[in-house]
């Protein structure tokens, strides 16, 4: 009877640790998540039917880390959103920003990379780029910028000659070949070249050329350096300082992105909505547009990989983004809570550093 007792008892104790356990196992275990990407690159691409990049590698680290049940699925971008919102899809794992309209459609991990939205536009070619730098030698700023330091020059010749032209007559002289050559000397002492065919001999023209010659060095930096400017502006690239510049510009950008958001909410009217990166770029290609803007490291990307340099890049850079994972509003809280800890450690991971410095993803 003993015996009976202590059999049944351990039948028992068995019985109702596997039942804890089953109850204790997450709901998840055994759902098949419908995990969706759309091709990213450099984030996520396809090579030889297997998923590359930062975003599939971080992926990875999390479904090691978790053992999930899974079924990959490739949609377009606009689909992914749709379906996301719909609950058709379960987790995003493209680099999706954040925005304030997605959160209420769907759920974020944590971020996993922050970004800013750049400018990318035709590349200028080498031919014109010489053609423009020798047209703006005859540019209307070069000629005012010309035209100022030659008046600041004939000043201090004219304030010399004024004190020269009866002590040095030899050297200065009266009328206008007195009053070349004070401009004759003014030119050369700011230039430094040192001549010394003529050279002031009253007080007068002494402290006025006491006092042009550490002016000059000044005035000199300051009037080249606008020359210079005059002659290397290109008009297609420095007339965009501020996001306001943008606003008077033929620009595009890919709907429902994040760099849309920031445009709608800046109350900008005159921007061209194309669904996917590649028509934006085509568009460009056929002069129909003269600028997208979207994510830095996506354009950076086209960049890298155009052979025929068709396109450059704008040094110039606005609306912050953070980059992360989607979830569908039916995934369980404490899935998502283990998701955002596996990213978090994977981006802490020497080799996630090292995975963005292949791809060229570490910001300077």
């Amino acid at each position: 009877m003993k015996h009976l007792i202590s059999t049944l008892l351990i039948l028992f104790m068995a019985t109702s640790l596997s039942w804890a356990q089953v109850k204790k196992a997450p709901a998840y275990q055994d759902t098949n998540l419908t995990i969706a990407y759309h091709i990213t690159p450099p984030f996520i691409d396809v090579e030889n039917d297997n998923l590359q990049g930062p975003g599939a590698w971080l992926w990875n680290q999390v479904n090691e880390g978790l053992d999930l049940n899974q079924e990959l699925q490739v949609l377009s971008f606009e689909q992914m959103l749709v379906q996301l919102e719909e609950g058709t899809v379960d987790i995003c794992i493209s680099p999706l920003s954040i925005t304030s309209q997605r959160l209420e459609k769907f759920e974020f991990s944590v971020p996993f990379y922050t970004t800013k939205t750049t400018l990318l536009t035709r590349a200028v070619p080498t031919w014109k780029k010489s053609w423009s730098f020798f047209m703006s030698f005859f540019s209307l700023n070069f000629f005012k910028a010309l035209g100022a330091l030659c008046f600041v020059i004939l000043i201090f010749g004219f304030a010399v000659w004024v004190f020269e032209r009866k002590h040095n007559q030899e050297e200065f002289g009266n009328g206008l070949k007195g009053l070349w050559n004070g401009f004759w000397w003014s030119a050369v002492t700011m230039t430094t070249v040192g001549y010394g065919d003529k050279s002031p001999k009253s007080l007068g023209g002494r402290i006025i050329a006491l006092f042009w010659m550490f002016t000059a060095i000044i005035i000199i930096s300051s009037f080249t350096a606008g020359i210079a400017s005059s002659l290397t502006t290109n008009e297609m690239n420095t007339n965009i300082s501020k996001t306001q510049d943008l606003k008077n510009k033929n620009i595009a950008t890919v709907k429902n992105s994040g760099t849309a958001k920031w445009f709608e909410d800046n109350f900008f009217n005159n921007v061209h909505y194309y669904l996917t990166i590649d028509a934006a770029l085509e568009a460009l290609e056929k002069e129909e547009i003269d600028y997208i803007a979207y994510d830095q490291p996506i354009l950076q990307h086209i960049i890298n990989t155009d052979e025929n340099n068709t396109f450059e890049c704008l040094d110039f850079s606005f609306n912050s983004q953070f980059y992360a994972m989607a979830f569908s509003k039916e995934i369980p809280s404490d899935l998502k809570k283990k998701i955002s800890l596996q990213i978090t450690k994977a981006t802490e991971s020497l080799e996630w550093k090292l995975l963005l410095n292949e791809y060229n993803l570490i910001k300077e």
